[in-house]
């Protein structure tokens, strides 16, 4: 018999036990359940009952009251008729009537305040007050009069709630037609206080639940008592109508009461008068709040039975499961084991310690479906062995299975490690073999495959390039400590190259960064494609990439020249153009190489070397190889403390500006040119040309140049208070990366606008380069700036490789002939071609020109005669610092020097 079968066939006894004890205990709390809900509705049936018997009797006492009250006012108003022609004439009642007559018939009925006796306009005739008072107390709602006299056969009508004007209670007319001596007709009316019939409608009321109302068939209610206050429901009195009422029908707890709206039972009673009624109502709830408490009491008495009823037969559950727990627990014990061995994702096999089966599962079927009919019961481990080895080693010779089955069997002696075996379906399993107690053998086999296969993926994560797949920096160092290593032993060299692909962040910039990373890929597949076989390629990041060559020879010269060739076929192999996007790109790329193998070296100082030689390649503009020379380094370390001194040459206010004076044919200064100086505090007086390249290259020329800026337009401001200073205009230069900054012209508005410059006198001097590069943003940018009234002129003009077509669409003031044209002006022909030909094209453009480097007077005199309106050069003055600037201006501003 089987683990499952056995526990079923203990708990079989238990489950009959349990059987009979609920079999009893449910159908007695069943029964008594039954039993209390119908005592419990039998009481609440009889309670409905009495209620609405109660209510009925009450309703029709409201009728019969109602009934009488009215008719005693129908009575009085028609004895109106018999007695005001007694006491009056033809021509109508005297006026005693009103005082003496009427006061005493209000009297004689307690429900009346006021009668009034009126003819058919409404005019009193007479009232029980005076007839000169009468106006506000017999203040009659809207269409009464008319109402009362309609009827062909004079009755009772009866108005809506008003309030009594003198008295400021709510108040019900009823009137009534009376024959007036003539054939006339007169209206008797009398005023009825609500609060009367609210009196009268409470008496016999059965219990404060319930509502009454005094309304009309259509709904409209006259007097209502709502709870729990009992008061008259004033505010609903004349207001919108209630539910219109269904004469006829049969009462129903279905129902809503008329006022409130609650569930419960509306009794109806028509008055012998024509369109009213008396309802009254009852919510359901009021009528059940009796059976509702003693609901609660005989539910609390039978839950407390049912739930002794309950404990009885958990009491006797808990007992019966005691007797059986024991021979169960043994039984689910088996049960679970034998699950565990079945559901276990590991394969399992019990061998005894004869070696034989004795029990697996059927995952172990699973890796070694080979085995499903060879293994049993008894079967010896051997056996099992020599048939697995068939299909483990299908290619093996039989020595070799022998030796692998025997080599298994050996390892059994001594059970405690683990091995691994691939699967001819490819998987990877791993072998887990324990002693047991008795002297046997536990093996366990695990999927390890998924295990094998992520630590392969964190391998290759760690140590490759996951958009290239190329080796990255961690692996290629230490390939390169590896290669640094060999090569020293074995007296060869081997080469790093440095490559940076040029101009990589703009078409990052302009096509999308998809569009980069496509590139980056292609460039991977040249470069494995453009090495020999024992090379290494790998990515740094971004746009880096290094080739690592080895085995070059031993010989230094020799082992340059065959790196140089790899390097220049790699060269143009990235100089071919790619296919990008559906464009086709141009590309280029700058390579550094450093030879090593000469002497033991670190890593990263190899790629230290390669990376300064490919930033001096890219200092050749690129495209080219440059191999790593001592000297570089020596230069990098002082460009290093150079870019460290100038971040901290601007905050410590190191900088300042010298002034080169620009004149004029008369020989007068019509402006200046803002050259930036360096007051280092250990190198003294440092020339631009020694910084400004550095400066460009960190980025540091952004906030020097707006340093500069601001400082030209404090100047200009300064000298708009000195008459011979105000009319100079100011020449600034600026850089490639300041103009190309987003809010370049946002900079230069605000230093004008806090320094109060006149705009006019600030000139920016661009470079044909920087112009050209972006022609529109430059357009754009300029015109902004040149509609405020700011200058522009294009410095060392000529030198640019573009054509000079741009010129009709920038907004120019003037151009700047480069010195290179002038120092040779008289001596070259080619230079006096050029030279005329500016000037020339200046006149047709109008535009102003200045001449840069004029240092002798035959230079002056050929642009003069050619045209050149304004110079700038060492034959009149150097760069002068400000005080000496503006003494020279003062000195030059008299007659013609």
């Amino acid at each position: 018999m089987n683990s499952a079968a056995t526990a079923a066939a203990i708990a079989a006894p238990g489950r009959r036990a349990y059987v009979l004890v609920w079999g009893l205990v449910v159908p007695l709390v069943l029964g008594l359940t039954l039993a209390v809900a119908a005592l419990l509705w039998s009481q609440r049936s009889a309670d409905l009952a009495e209620a609405e018997a109660q209510l009925g009797r009450f309703a029709t006492g409201a009728e019969v009251g109602v009934n009488r009250a009215l008719l005693a006012l129908d009575v009085l108003l028609a004895t109106l008729e018999q007695v005001a022609p007694a006491a009056g004439s033809a021509e109508g009642p005297p006026a005693r009537l009103s005082g003496q007559l009427l006061a005493a018939m209000a009297r004689q009925n307690l429900m009346v305040r006021d009668v009034a006796l009126l003819d058919e306009q409404g005019v009193p005739l007479a009232a029980s007050v005076p007839v000169e008072r009468a106006g506000a107390a017999l203040r009659l709602p809207k269409d009464f009069i008319a109402a009362a006299l309609a009827p062909a056969v004079p009755m009772l009508v009866i108005s809506d709630p008003v309030v009594n004007a003198r008295s400021a209670e709510r108040v019900i007319w009823v009137g009534r037609a009376l024959r007036a001596p003539g054939g006339g007709r007169w209206l008797a009316v009398a005023q009825v206080p609500v609060d009367a019939l609210v009196s009268l409608l409470q008496q016999g009321m059965p219990q404060p639940q319930v509502e009454v109302t005094l309304e009309r068939a259509q709904g409209a209610l006259l007097v209502g008592l709502a709870p729990p206050q009992g008061l008259v429901e004033a505010e609903r009195a004349g207001g919108p109508p209630l539910a219109r009422l269904a004469p006829g029908s049969l009462p129903s707890w279905q129902g809503r009461t008329r006022l409130r709206g609650d569930s419960g039972l509306v009794a109806t009673r028509a008055l012998m008068y024509e369109d009213l009624w008396i309802t009254a109502s009852l919510p359901r709830a009021a009528a059940l709040a009796d059976w509702g408490e003693q609901a609660r009491l005989i539910a609390g008495a039978a839950l407390v039975l049912g739930l002794t009823m309950v404990l009885a037969g958990v009491l006797a559950t808990v007992y019966l499961r005691r007797m059986h727990r024991a021979r169960a627990v043994v039984a689910q014990s088996k049960a679970l084991l034998d699950e565990a061995l079945g559901a276990m994702v590991s394969g399992f096999m019990l061998l005894d310690a004869q070696r034989c089966v004795v029990q697996w599962n059927q995952r172990f079927e699973e890796f070694f479906p080979w085995l499903s009919g060879v293994v049993r019961p008894g079967v010896s481990f051997l056996r099992v062995l020599q048939t697995t080895v068939h299909y483990h080693r299908p290619g093996a010779t039989p020595e070799d299975k022998r030796a692998w089955v025997d080599e298994r069997l050996r390892r059994l002696q001594d059970p405690h490690g683990t091995l691994e075996q691939r699967l001819p379906s490819g998987r990877c399993v791993q072998v887990i073999e324990r002693p047991t107690p008795e002297g046997g053998l536990v093996i366990l086999y695990h999927d390890v495959t998924e295990l094998r296969q992520a630590t392969a993926e964190v391998e290759h994560l760690a140590f490759y390039d996951p958009l290239t797949g190329l080796p990255n920096r961690r692996l290629l160092l230490q390939r390169i400590e590896q290669a640094c290593a060999e090569a020293q032993r074995a007296g060869v060299h081997g080469a790093v190259l440095f490559i940076d692909l040029d101009h990589f962040k703009t078409l990052n910039d302009t096509l999308g960064h998809e569009t980069g990373d496509e590139l980056l890929r292609q460039v991977a597949r040249r470069l494995e494609s453009g090495v020999r076989a024992g090379d290494v390629v790998a990515r740094l990041g971004g746009d880096e990439f290094v080739v690592m060559l080895l085995q070059l020879s031993g010989d230094a010269e020799l082992a340059a020249a065959q790196a140089r060739g790899v390097a220049e076929q790699i060269v143009a192999l990235l100089a071919r153009p790619y296919a990008l996007a559906g464009q086709v790109h141009h590309g280029s790329a700058s390579l550094g190489a450093t030879l090593f193998g000469a002497q033991l070296q670190s890593a990263s100082e190899v790629l230290k070397q390669a990376d300064i030689a490919m930033y001096e390649a890219k200092a050749r503009r690129g495209n080219s190889l440059c191999f790593f020379d001592p000297s570089m380094q020596v230069s990098l370390n002082a460009r290093a403390r150079l870019v460290a001194d100038l971040k901290r040459a601007l905050p410590g206010n190191q900088f300042l500006l010298h002034l080169q004076p620009q004149l004029d044919q008369q020989g007068r200064v019509a402006g200046a040119e803002a050259l930036l100086r360096w007051q280092h505090p250990e190198r003294g007086l440092v020339p631009p040309g020694q910084f400004i390249a550095v400066a460009e290259d960190s980025e540091l020329i952004v906030p020097i140049g707006r340093w500069v800026l601001d400082s030209a337009c404090q100047l200009l401001a300064r000298w708009q208070h000195d008459a011979a200073l105000r009319e100079l205009c100011l020449s600034v230069n600026v850089s490639a990366r300041q103009f190309r900054q987003p809010g370049f012209v946002e900079q230069v508005l605000a230093s004008l606008q806090a320094s109060g410059a006149r705009a006019h006198r600030l000139e920016l001097e661009l470079t044909e380069s920087l112009v050209l590069e972006d022609v529109q943003d430059s357009i754009a940018k300029m015109h902004q700036l040149r509609t405020r009234g700011v200058r522009f002129a294009v410095d060392d003009f000529g030198t640019g490789y573009s054509s000079l077509a741009y010129l009709t669409r920038l907004p120019l003031h003037r151009l700047k002939i480069d010195r290179s044209f002038v120092q040779h002006l008289g001596e070259s022909h080619s230079d006096d071609v050029v030279v005329q030909t500016i000037l020339g094209m200046a006149r047709n453009l109008a535009l102003e020109v200045v001449a840069e480097g004029v240092e002798t007077q035959q230079q002056c005199d050929f642009l003069t005669v050619h045209g050149c309106e304004v110079y700038q050069g060492y034959l009149f003055a150097r760069p002068l610092p400000l005080a000496q600037f503006e003494a020279f201006v003062r000195e030059r501003a008299g007659p013609a020097a």
